[in-house]
């Protein structure tokens, strides 16, 4: 087997290693995710592992049924299950399309068993977006993504679903010539040469810019953003505690100086809190992490859908009521409860929750969640650091055997 076999073999194998059911792959037809489905076809018979392919209609090009038809019939003549996803677009936006995208794949994968859906994400992405991120004012650790391994950023839909990006170490131009010598067309969607997308202008300048030195920095992105995610790992797993009510507790002494690790970390603090998927912008966080640093906050606040409040050395975190939703949605009650079989008395309730339970017996997900999350945080970094090592030199003609 060709090295860029075993190299994304080995990714895959690690990335998917304790996820139950088949493995999900979300293919659209462009170069870079047919590519990821011919390593994963590869990897998944010497693995004996399932895959299911995953396509979605956007419905943004009128092409779009057809390539998403023609993506289904290249994996079932690979011997794979195949799904074709429709959308129907109320918002004409990239934006939009990505939300969709990302809720109507998680949904599929766990409906399948699925707890590990593998995207086409390539070393061409990360050094794009760095580029793009760093022409505003930013640090050089938070400019680099996307990262090896993530937790879906849909919330409640992709629940328990690791996201995995095998090829982020492998340029696009390596998998184009791939495909290439194997005989393989793919899809080219006009947008990917439109200069009205930020993206494709950048796509454009990295081809002016030297290149041993934009892998250097983006090298040290990479090692930078996976020692701040591992620390934030710990800070998750040392500090957090959640409640059999849902209520999240956190122990804010001695917490770090770095204040963009902290800011992060109250940032995944609020999401759990509140039950959805929303960020707070950058400047409330730091004014809470000084409120914080000082002994406050003095009295209960409201913060992205949360409540918290400062009790000794540990901060409490709850639900705004104001913003609970109050109804059963696909098995799950505001983002923060399944069904299940407490039957907790409201007055025994913590305050910070009371008001946001659900009316019928339930158990809280909110654990499962930030598990999950310590788990993608402690393997993307780790193998973050890895890839960083890395200088894509992996010969596409070069050909060894897989260690499996």
């Amino acid at each position: 087997m060709r090295r860029l076999d075993t190299h994304i073999a080995g990714l895959i194998d690690r990335m998917a290693t304790g996820a139950d059911g088949p493995v999900a792959i979300a293919v659209s037809g462009g170069s870079d995710s047919l590519s990821l489905m011919h390593f994963a076809s590869r990897w998944s018979r010497q693995a004996g592992r399932e895959l299911l392919v995953l396509t979605v209609d956007h419905g943004l090009r009128p092409e779009a049924r057809g390539e998403a038809d023609w993506v289904a019939g290249k994996a079932i003549a690979l011997g794979h299950s195949s799904q074709v996803l429709r959308w129907d677009p109320d918002k004409r936006s990239q934006d939009a399309a990505r939300r969709a995208r990302h809720g109507l794949l998680a949904k599929a994968a766990r409906e399948a068993g699925a707890e590990c859906l593998l995207l086409g994400h390539t070393r061409s992405d990360v050094e794009e977006t760095l580029l793009m991120r760093l022409s505003r004012p930013t640090a050089l650790m938070a400019a680099v993504g996307p990262q090896p391994v993530s937790v879906s950023p849909v919330w409640p839909e992709g629940r328990g679903l690791l996201l995995g990006r095998p090829l982020i170490a492998t340029s696009r131009v390596r998998l184009r010539a791939q495909l290439s010598e194997e005989g393989e067309n793919w899809v080219e969607d006009p947008s990917n040469e439109s200069d009205a997308y930020e993206r494709v202008r950048i796509r454009k300048l990295i081809g002016q810019i030297d290149a041993a030195r934009l892998s250097r920095i983006t090298h040290e992105a990479m090692r930078l953003r996976a020692t701040e995610d591992a620390a934030l790992a710990e800070m998750a797993e040392a500090r957090v505690e959640v409640d059999l009510s849902g209520l999240v507790e956190v122990d804010v002494r001695a917490l770090p100086e770095t204040p963009r690790l902290c800011v992060r970390f109250l940032s995944l603090l609020l999401q759990l809190g509140a039950g959805t998927d929303r960020t707070v912008p950058p400047a409330p966080l730091h004014e809470l992490l000084d409120d914080i640093r000082a002994g406050g906050p003095d009295s209960r606040l409201t913060l992205g859908g949360s409540w918290l409040q400062r009790r000794g050395d540990r901060l409490l975190v709850g639900r705004d009521p104001g913003e609970t939703r109050a109804i059963w949605q696909d098995g799950v009650w505001d983002g923060r409860y399944g069904a299940g079989d407490c039957e907790t008395a409201p007055e025994d309730v913590p305050f910070l929750v009371r008001h946001a339970v659900p009316d019928t017996p339930w158990r809280e997900i909110i654990s499962g969640r930030l598990t999950l999350w310590i788990r993608a945080l402690r393997l993307g970094a780790q193998l973050g650091a890895e890839l960083a090592g890395l200088s894509d030199t992996i010969p596409v003609n070069a050909s060894t055997t897989h260690p499996g």
